[in-house]
């Protein structure tokens, strides 16, 4: 399965959540659970893309399952600014990249370790660098 073919097979995945998937040149790389819309860059490798849709298709089980810690209730208690928050936003970033690997690995996604690992990092070192106040 090629990167396009396993895009469609998440958007398919999503369809059947009621989800809708844009790709825009200024997509911003995002989920919102409450419109059920996923936005996604469009000038990134089809690759890339992927693996930001399966780590947003993360987010999206991690608010549909109810066994799991509400990241955004903990997140909602606390202002923008406290440490609290910003643990708890790095805690679910982590979580949705290992939900949407996790899914990968479910719908037979084919994944390339080392570029998935490549881009897992660098999405995670910018929540790390905003949370440190580094960035």
């Amino acid at each position: 399965m090629n990167p396009k073919e396993s895009i469609d097979t998440l958007i398919c995945w999503l369809d059947a959540k009621n989800y809708h998937v844009d790709f825009d040149r200024k997509g911003d790389d995002s989920v919102d659970t409450s419109n059920k819309i996923v936005s996604i860059n469009s000038t990134r490798t089809e690759e890339t893309q992927l693996y930001i849709l399966l780590h947003e298709c993360g987010h999206v089980l991690i608010d549909a399952n109810e066994k799991i810690v509400k990241y955004k209730q903990v997140q909602e208690n606390f202002s923008e600014k406290t440490c609290m928050n910003k643990v708890f936003t790095v805690m679910e970033e982590v979580e949705a990249w290992k939900r949407g690997r996790l899914l990968a690995r479910r719908l037979s996604i084919p994944i390339d370790e080392e570029k998935w690992n490549r881009d897992m990092s660098r999405a995670l070192n910018k929540y790390i660098k905003w949370a440190a106040g580094t960035l």
